[in-house]
């Protein structure tokens, strides 16, 4: 009877014995996996593998919460590794501006600037200085800012046009239709000049550009049509100033992209400098 008393008192003790065993083995256990993970991502790291070793550290924090110390390690592989790749990111960025300033410069030689009273304007180098009022034709211009423009001038007979159309082999772009109002689209000089705005003569200005080697046939579009070739000389002159628009539009999108890639780099190198982690001798 008291042996068994004794047994029934022990019983308790050895379960919690038993309990305190398994979780210290499983805490172990969660400690190596742990850092069999944070070796990983360093070694990723180190390769410059920064997506690797990202996901890892990010693994690491998500399956092992309670690992407090190898967790705050894993934080500075983190930060180091998004370092590397905002660094790799503004490299690229250093690059695309590059290749894009090399390119505006080639076809700067290509267009000259024209004073204007109310705001001067850049079209071909070859362009007639009187613009294409009182001919036939289209004319590509651009703003200081680099907004691409088109004006077209009928003067071969009446159409009444409203916009214009351009074929090539059996593909063709028109502009968006403007209608009269003596201003954008105004007919009193002796001729329909129409100016095209925006996304107003963005497809046409691309199609011609695609197509710059090529014959083209162009159209005036309104109460009746009229048809004539598009001069090799405004297929040029199209082609060059809307590239160059689309460079200066590209070349504004990478340099903001730089300074924000500048901005995400300085504060990384500040977040891996607070998370460095000093080993000590033992872990060393």
């Amino acid at each position: 009877m008291f042996n068994a008393a004794i047994r029934l008192r022990l019983a308790p003790i050895a379960i919690l014995t038993s309990l305190a065993l398994l979780t210290s083995c499983s805490g172990s256990a969660d400690k190596d996996k742990a850092r069999g993970l944070l070796d990983a991502a360093t070694q990723a790291f180190d390769r410059g593998d920064y997506s690797s070793a990202l996901s890892l550290a990010d693994s690491l924090k998500r399956t092992y919460p309670d690992q407090i110390d190898i967790r705050r390690e894993a934080l500075h592989i983190t930060t180091r590794a998004t370092e590397g790749l905002t660094l790799r990111r503004l490299e690229t960025a250093d690059s695309i501006l590059a290749v894009l300033g090399v390119k505006g410069d080639s076809l700067q030689k290509l267009i000259r600037y024209v004073k204007n009273p109310i705001e001067g304007y850049y079209v071909g180098i070859n362009a007639k200085d009187g613009g294409i009022v009182g001919s036939n034709g289209l004319q590509a211009r651009l703003n200081p800012d680099g907004s691409f423009y088109l004006i077209s001038s009928l003067k071969a007979r009446p159409v009444k046009s409203t916009s214009v159309t351009v074929t090539c082999n059996e593909a063709s772009a028109s502009t968006s239709a403007i209608p009269h109002d003596g201003e954008r689209n105004d007919r009193s000089m002796g001729a329909e000049i129409i100016t095209y705005i925006g996304a107003e003569c963005d497809s046409l200005g691309h199609f011609i550009m695609l197509h710059r080697s090529q014959p083209m046939t162009l159209t005036f579009n309104g109460s009746s049509t009229y048809s004539m070739p598009l001069p090799q000389s405004q297929i040029q002159e199209i082609a060059t100033l809307y590239e160059y628009s689309t460079i200066m539009r590209q070349a504004k999108v990478a340099a903001l992209e730089k300074e924000k890639l500048t901005r995400a780099l300085d504060i990384a190198r500040a977040q891996a400098a607070k998370t460095f982690v000093e080993k000590t001798d033992d872990e060393k």
